[in-house]
């Protein structure tokens, strides 16, 4: 199955978890089959037009953003994908501040994620 729909699958698994929802209770909203919605987070099943709509607005976002492929490859930024999509404007425009002032502070991680000194911060 191609890149697109494995993305897809992993976005509405985490909409689905982000909105505190199971397969089951996503697909009764969806008019789907629990099973099929898992097969399409996993992966294992390309979804239909029909199916992509009836995900998309059982969870409350554009269903074209369930199919975007992202530039950058990784459930992090995935997840930070997601919890967008689910946001009002304003939160959106919160969280866009924020990471604005992350971003241009140069703020840097250390290698050891474990580790939270004076280091992580670089000037």
């Amino acid at each position: 199955m191609g890149d697109t729909f494995a993305y897809a699958g992993e976005r509405i698994r985490i909409l689905r978890q982000h909105k505190h929802l199971t397969q089951e209770q996503l697909g009764e909203l969806a008019g789907l089959n629990p099973n099929y919605v898992g097969q399409v987070e996993r992966g294992q099943r390309t979804p239909s037009v029909n199916a992509i709509h009836a995900l998309a607005k059982a969870l409350g976002v554009d269903p074209g953003f369930l199919l975007l492929s992202p530039d950058k490859a990784g459930s992090s930024i995935d997840s930070l994908i997601a919890l967008i999509a689910l946001a009002t404007p304003e939160q959106v425009e919160l969280i866009t501040k924020i990471a604005e002032t992350v971003v241009s502070s140069g703020y840097q991680v250390s290698e050891n994620h474990d580790q939270h000194d004076a280091h992580d911060v670089e000037e």
